[in-house]
């Protein structure tokens, strides 16, 4: 049986359910599930938390075991059912146990312990499974996810404010330090929430330097993600708040860091390719770059980012330290005013393509009051 418009419409429902689990799921991806009968729904589940029940278990949960509807219900999830043990049993079997005849999966999960290992599971105790993998959304929703598993570096997202007149930083009186912040602070509350949403944050040496930043997460829900520093030459100070995060990362940094800093081993002179592999390793699955003009030109320079968010000021600064300047082939994929200020989303033309989201979808975030 092919799937129809009706099917479409469930697993739309089961997209915007796995799109809820948007904070805390990292390194496991988004999954939604919707269980129908009767073109009626009749449970639901996300994957909220990683260690917590996956989204098949979740709606399963909802209903009795000895649910007559379950014999006659089709289930809609977003991504193929696990068929591995892991911190939870197989999502899999628990379809099988519920007699649930017909399954729709939204893709095939790329993680070489599933990759059909979960449909044929299924389909081998005589289910009916059907492929639904005509909607990039679920490509998108999961792009952190997949570019680790299917590009082998994490999912990449530039953060850059910029004043009116083009600059990142305002001028400095000498040797001033800490953050001068150049957009409302009202928009610092998103932000963190995109902090939140990833797995890494990192910055260069110069903003270690001059902001000496945490980096953490505390005007938005959600954690905080680990830091990483660039500093090829050694030249942070061992004392910065960035290193009193138990796990900090750090390319190169000084000699005397604190005993729990971990070194990504010796740096070489492809700093940005050096440090996602490293994070590839670390089984990071996508990192927010908030560094200065330096750190993020390196990354713009290396073609190796996929996500640009600008956030542009009505303030004027006079000076200061010229933003970098985007690439004139970067898909502008949607604007966002804040006040004064308007966030613009940028994605790579070859992250486009890679996620099928060209034209990209519709831009969604929970935006703070």
């Amino acid at each position: 049986m092919s799937c129809d418009a009706a099917d479409e419409m469930w697993m739309a429902q089961a997209m915007a359910l796995a799109a809820r689990g948007r904070w805390g799921t990292a390194p496991n991806p988004r999954v939604g599930c919707v269980i129908v009968h009767e073109g009626k729904a009749i449970a639901e589940g996300w994957h909220a938390r990683i260690g917590g029940p996956h989204a098949e278990a979740v709606a399963l949960a909802s209903l009795d075991a000895t649910d007559a509807r379950l014999a006659s219900a089709t289930a809609y999830v977003t991504l193929e059912p696990c068929n591995h043990h892991g911190r939870t049993s197989p999502c899999a079997e628990r379809l099988v146990q519920a007699g649930i005849p017909r399954i729709v999966v939204g893709m095939v999960d790329p993680d070489p312990r599933v990759s059909g290992s979960g449909i044929g599971r299924l389909r081998s105790a005589g289910a009916q499974v059907d492929l639904m993998d005509r909607h990039p959304e679920g490509r998108w929703l999961n792009r952190r996810f997949l570019s680790s598993l299917e590009r082998h570096r994490p999912w990449v997202v530039l953060k850059c404010a910029v004043s009116a007149d083009g600059h990142a930083d305002p001028p400095r009186d000498l040797g001033q330090k800490g953050s001068l912040p150049i957009t409302a602070p009202r928009l610092r509350k998103l932000t963190h929430q995109w902090r939140a949403e990833e797995s890494a944050i990192l910055v260069g040496a110069g903003t270690v330097n001059t902001d000496d930043p945490r980096l953490d997460v505390r005007e938005a829900a959600g954690d905080s993600p680990f830091p990483v520093v660039m500093d090829p030459d050694g030249l942070t100070s061992p004392q910065a708040k960035v290193y009193a995060h138990p796990k900090a990362c750090v390319l190169g940094g000084p000699s005397d860091l604190p005993d729990h800093v971990q070194r990504l081993a010796p740096p070489t002179e492809h700093h940005v390719a050096h440090v996602l592999s490293a994070l590839q390793d670390l089984g990071c699955r996508s990192v927010l770059v908030e560094g200065g003009p330096h750190t993020l030109g390196q990354f713009l320079e290396a073609g190796l980012w996929d996500e640009a968010r600008w956030c542009r000021s009505a303030m004027s600064t006079g000076g200061g330290l010229k933003a970098p300047v985007l690439p004139s082939d970067a898909l502008l994929r949607g604007t966002h005013p804040f006040g004064d200020d308007v966030v613009d989303y940028f994605l790579h033309p070859a992250s486009a393509r890679w996620t099928q989201a060209s034209p990209p979808p519709t831009l969604t975030l929970p935006l703070p009051s």
